[in-house]
């Protein structure tokens, strides 16, 4: 493939993440919201829960799934308009479509991220990766803040359901964008299961730092909106969730950057760092000033690990492997999401932070164990 198809590909999948995650971002993100304004903020939950459980058990199978649904190309297209439709079935009001949604969204998640993740890593050298990586997340984000921006707006000007039907129309418009991607390879190939990498020792080495900043990005849409409505009101929480976004597209480029000139491990441990001094400075004080700060530094490090981890997989991982180890990725941070999740069923306000902190306590082992364990 010529670098300029490369480059097109980077670019065509960072412009689909930006349209599919104005609208899901931003469903998701006044889903907890709104249902609670009703008393069904645990069928909300419900919702998630079954969104990322979905997600998770799909991650171990898609490797499997996407020869079987045509190749990269039909997947990336198939997973993006998965993210409308269930965006559109919230604005129905209908619990157990809202369900059954939730879990087909799951296999949608998993399809979309796997597919696209392929896609750019085929498209990437190892020294080219973090930062194509990076462009990707920093889209999302962008996407993320611009759909609470319209979010926001809609909020106030139109009924629950227009809102939603809006939100997945511009989910659509990242649907229609995916045609246009090339993938060098097409990934047709018939692929054995290969439930193994769920438990090979690489990818463990990286399963409490993803679980850590995964259980944050959770965290995002469940507990910090809990936190940021109480002290500081409803009007705050587009400003706030919107720096935590903004942290996210600072954190994205800037470690994939560093990680292609400097040490992708350096940049992961440093990551680590950053994730303990945002929690405890949102969960520790009232300060409008420390929560923002907060928000910040936790947006920088859970946006941090997606590039920098995928390059280092596919620097240290065979070829034949890399697909695998997205699913298993994906696998390890939807663990995390769902513990955000089921913790905020049971424990509340900075306490349901504890268990990512515990998981981020022995990230920089797993971090520093990494390399051993893969020339081993």
């Amino acid at each position: 493939m010529t670098p300029q198809y490369q480059s097109r590909n980077v670019i065509l999948i960072s412009a689909v993440f930006f349209f599919v995650f104005a609208g899901f971002s931003a469903g998701q993100q006044y889903l907890t919201i709104l249902f609670k304004r009703t008393g069904e903020e645990h069928l909300a939950l419900v919702s998630l829960f079954l969104l990322y459980g979905t997600f998770l058990l799909a991650g171990t199978v898609v490797a499997k799934a996407i020869p079987l649904l045509g190749g990269l190309k039909r997947t990336l297209s198939l997973g993006a308009c998965i993210y409308g439709l269930f965006i559109a079935s919230i604005a129905f009001e209908n619990t157990y479509l809202l369900l059954f949604s939730s879990v087909v969204m799951g296999f949608g998640g998993a399809l979309l991220w796997v597919s696209s993740g392929k896609i750019i890593g085929d498209s990437s050298s190892n020294e080219t990766a973090g930062r194509n990586f990076a462009y990707q997340v920093v889209a999302q984000n962008l996407g993320s803040i611009a759909g609470l921006m319209i979010g926001a707006h809609l909020l106030r000007t139109v009924s629950f359901e227009n809102m939603y039907l809006t939100l997945a129309a511009i989910v659509a418009i990242g649907a229609i964008l995916t045609l246009f991607v090339k993938p060098s390879q097409q990934e047709v190939h018939d692929r054995p299961f290969n439930f193994f990498f769920l438990r090979d020792r690489r990818m463990l080495t990286l399963f409490p730092l993803l679980f850590g900043t995964a259980f944050l990005a959770g965290q995002s849409f469940t507990a910090m909106n809990t936190v940021v409505v109480d002290i500081l009101g409803i009007g705050s929480l587009a400003l706030i969730i919107g720096v935590l976004k903004g942290g996210n597209i600072l954190g994205s480029l800037v470690s994939g950057v560093v990680a292609d000139a400097w040490s992708k491990m350096a940049t992961l441990i440093i990551t680590v760092a950053l994730a303990f001094i945002g929690i405890v400075l949102f969960v520790a004080t009232h300060s409008y000033f420390l929560i923002f700060t907060g928000a910040i530094l936790m947006g920088i490090a859970m946006a941090s690990v997606y590039p920098v981890c995928l390059a280092l997989l596919k620097e240290h991982l065979k070829p034949e492997e890399y697909v695998y180890s997205l699913g298993v990725f994906h696998v390890y941070n939807n663990v995390g999401a769902i513990a955000a999740i089921l913790t905020n069923m049971w424990l509340y306000g900075g306490f349901t932070f504890l268990p990512g902190v515990i998981a981020l306590l022995f990230a920089v082992p797993g971090i520093l164990l990494f390399p051993k364990m893969s020339r081993g």
